[in-house]
């Protein structure tokens, strides 16, 4: 993209998983932004006898806590939540405590649902993503709804782990680039 990574503000994290939060590190004067309850589950009750941390490295827990500590860490509180002009939050289906996924008011818009939406697939057959449990498909279902509705196309929704993407938006070096 042509920026150093001291240049980039702001990372916006849909979730605490290690492979959407690993190497946060390498943007030493970024902002991270994380929806709050997801971050106050994982650095604290996840941890806790019957807490559920898979998936999470304890290491990007500290990087978060240190941010925090440093006034680089800003909380996003709820769902419908613009971070900034143009980009909303919106909370998923609970991937994890408290995923989200994020509308750009672009023209027309795009929804990036990270790991709220793992294939082109889950919006093709409506089917939650294998990592919901019975209990919580439903909602996942109801996310994918929704981000087709917020999205105005479901090629408009940018899956969180789909190949495909290297196809639909050719890019370069493994980066994929959505233009219109």
């Amino acid at each position: 993209m042509g920026l150093h990574p001291a240049e980039v503000t702001d990372i916006i994290l849909s979730h605490a998983h290690w492979d959407h939060m690993g190497g946060m590190d390498l943007f030493p004067n970024a902002t991270i932004w994380i929806q709050k309850a997801e971050f106050a589950y994982y650095v604290g009750d996840a941890w806790q006898k019957g807490g559920q941390h898979g998936g999470m490295d304890l290491e990007d827990m500290v990087t978060l806590v240190r941010r925090n500590a440093g006034g680089k860490l800003r909380f996003i509180d709820g769902d419908d939540v613009e971070v900034f002009p143009g980009i909303r939050a919106y909370t998923g289906g609970r991937h994890t405590f408290a995923s989200q996924y994020l509308l750009v008011e672009t023209d027309p818009p795009y929804v990036l649902a990270s790991d709220n939406c793992y294939l082109y697939r889950n919006l093709e057959t409506m089917s939650p993503i294998t990592t919901f449990t019975p209990e919580d498909g439903p909602a996942n279902v109801a996310a994918l709804k929704r981000m087709i509705s917020l999205a105005g196309a479901p090629e408009r929704v940018i899956p969180g782990h789909d190949p495909l993407l290297f196809e639909k938006f050719p890019g370069k070096d493994r980066v994929v680039v959505i233009r219109q």
